[in-house]
């Protein structure tokens, strides 16, 4: 037996009435299931990557979320300068993006994929597409208002 459910909804004001069966609202369960799994299961720490098989399940198994990842190296001085303000910036915003360091001179390969040619290189993506780029170490003030840009993608 199905039964057709009545969802009232205010849109600018107005009332709209929607109806529902059982199958959708199951959809709408299952999807809101998913959703606090994934938020439960997402890292709550920079993620260190030591190996192109890490990397590319972290990728797919969170391609629905924005990662923002440090290509660095322990001899780059501008590197250095930057981690703090990563940390930072993860330990404030972790429910909303999943932070990954790379060091170039580990996993070499990563930084191949993605023509990293300058470090530090800030890569943000989605979906495994690279959605913005920066190059070069910045500042917490910009760092916060590309997040903000960006987190209508997350």
């Amino acid at each position: 037996m199905h039964y057709i459910t009545t969802l009232n909804l205010v849109v600018n004001n107005t009332k709209t009435e929607k109806k529902m069966s059982d199958n959708d609202l199951e959809k709408i369960r299952l999807k809101k299931a998913e959703m606090l799994v994934k938020a439960q299961l997402m890292p709550t720490e920079i993620v260190k990557i030591h190996s192109a098989e890490e990397f590319n399940k972290l990728t797919q198994d969170f391609s629905d979320k924005v990662i923002i990842i440090d290509f660095w190296a322990v001899w780059c001085s501008p590197c250095m300068m930057f981690a703090p303000i990563f940390e930072k910036i993860q330990k404030e915003r972790y429910q909303d993006f999943i932070f990954v360091k790379v060091n170039v001179d580990e996993v070499g390969s990563i930084a191949q994929t993605y023509q990293i040619t300058g470090i530090p290189t800030t890569l943000f993506i989605k979906d495994n597409k690279v959605i913005h780029k920066i190059v070069g170490a910045v500042n917490e003030d910009y760092m916060n208002r590309i997040l903000e840009k960006l987190k209508s993608f997350a």
